[in-house]
């Protein structure tokens, strides 16, 4: 199977085909055009010479007379005949192929009143044109008395048709050439920016993601091209840190416990020592393996999202109950924390997967008893309005800069990292709340502010 041509050449090949049916189309056209008119004239020519001579045609005794005036002065150049009501020839004189033929037809519609034009060629390749007029008696009854033949050679006028024949077929294909030519050299400037682009990506490696193109292109469909294309290395360059950053954070956070663990157990098994001692380490172990847990537990469900394969298992529930379960279980921790809980759901029946909000609702209230101060308040409320049900956390604490806003949803991202780990916070909570609220078709956004807390809401489709 032929390789395909590349699409200069095939964009050289359409232009160059295009041009020819232009030219084609314009030549032909001209020529015909020309043609025409240069006939329409000369014919013209030929009936007003016909009509001059037929004013010095006398009838004597029923018989036409061409009269000596009528020879043309200028040395013969228009053939003159003069035939009778038989058919017969009564005259001629002037130029033209010598002996040209009586055609009978054409005498024949000229005695009985009509004109007729004729074209005779002769061996030398001139071409003769004549035209047949009636002679008419003068008087009232105009009876038509013989036939007229008046005819001058057309090679003036053929001669510069077939120059301009001439011109066309050697000017064609060398303007065609031309053309051809500069159609190249401007497809291949106007793929540019493609190419452009084929080295880019051809160049682009995972090292060299900050790599752009940053042409200069008008809006059309290269320069929307062009700067599509460096939109998308933008966001592989993104997926690309994120991804790194997200392998290098979770690879830390796992090595935490572990050395601790590897530490305790290095320990304990140092020196022999009493059973209590023992306990308290596996005691220590045991916390270690709960964070550890909830560590991969949280990895693998971030790695269930990025496949696409974090499914809700949706069921029909009232939100407003599940929000209350919550609170409920929440009480002990904020009244260690000295923080006020409060309730502001109304009934707001879904479709969704109650387990999932519900860790969702347990990620956020985390995060906001965990940065509430004493004293403060963290409120949980649910609603339904225009379709959409709406969950929400909302704090009194110290409230999140703005210059962070853009990047709290990202994973193992910590507004104050050293406070957020000391505390055990992974920077994985509101990665997997996004996680899930995206699985639900839903989104979750978040308003902050330094001293005026914080509040993160989620909408999801409401039931049905």
């Amino acid at each position: 199977m032929r390789r395909r041509l590349p699409i200069r050449w095939r964009l050289t090949l359409w232009f160059a085909a295009l041009l020819v049916g232009v030219m084609l189309l314009f030549g032909g056209g001209l020529y015909v055009v020309l043609r025409r008119q240069l006939y329409a004239a000369f014919d013209e020519q030929l009936l007003g010479r016909a009509a001059l001579t037929l004013r010095t045609v006398r009838v004597e005794a029923g018989v036409p007379v061409l009269a000596p005036s009528a020879v043309d002065p200028a040395g013969g150049e228009y053939f003159l005949r003069l035939l009778g009501a038989d058919g017969g020839t009564l005259a001629e004189t002037g130029g033209g192929p010598a002996g040209v033929a009586v055609a009978g037809e054409v005498v024949s519609a000229a005695l009985g009143g009509e004109t007729r034009y004729r074209s005779v060629g002769d061996e030398d390749g001139e071409t003769l044109r004549v035209v047949t007029v009636p002679v008419r008696r003068r008087g009232a009854a105009g009876e038509v008395v013989g036939a007229l033949q008046v005819g001058l050679d057309r090679n003036e006028i053929d001669e510069p048709l077939d120059g301009l024949l001439r011109v066309l077929a050697v000017a064609g294909p060398v303007v065609l050439l031309l053309a051809a030519g500069g159609g190249y050299l401007l497809a291949g400037r106007a793929l540019a920016p493609v190419a452009a682009i084929t080295r880019l990506a051809a160049g682009v490696g995972a090292r060299d993601l900050h790599a752009r193109l940053e042409l200069d292109l008008p809006d059309d469909e290269l320069g929307r091209l062009a700067r599509t294309f460096d939109g998308m290395l933008a966001r592989i360059e993104d997926a690309f840190e994120r991804q790194r950053r997200f392998t290098g954070d979770a690879a830390h956070e796992l090595r935490t416990p572990l050395s601790l663990m590897r530490a305790e157990v290095d320990l304990a098994l140092a020196r022999p020592r009493a059973a209590a001692a023992d306990r308290e380490t596996l005691r220590g172990l045991d916390g270690d393996l709960v964070r550890l847990t909830g560590l991969v537990g949280t990895l693998l469900t971030l790695a269930r999202a990025d496949a696409g394969r974090l499914v809700p298992d949706r069921a029909p529930f009232d939100l407003a109950e599940t929000v209350g379960l919550a609170l409920e279980q929440y009480a002990p921790v904020a009244a260690a924390a000295d923080v006020r809980l409060r309730n502001e759901a109304a009934p707001t029946p879904v479709v969704a997967d109650e387990d999932l909000l519900v860790q969702v609702l347990v990620n956020l209230l985390d995060n906001a008893v965990a940065h509430t101060p004493a004293g403060g308040t963290v409120a949980v409320g649910c609603r339904l309005g225009e379709g959409r049900a709406r969950l929400w956390v909302a704090d009194t604490g110290r409230g999140i800069a703005p210059e962070h806003w853009a990047r709290v949803f990202d994973r193992f991202y910590r507004v104050d990292a050293g406070r957020a780990r000391t505390a055990g916070g992974t920077g994985l909570g509101l990665a997997i709340c996004r996680a899930i609220a995206e699985a639900h078709g839903g989104t979750i956004a978040l308003t902050s502010g330094p001293g005026r807390g914080t509040r993160v809401e989620l909408t999801l489709p409401a039931a049905g």
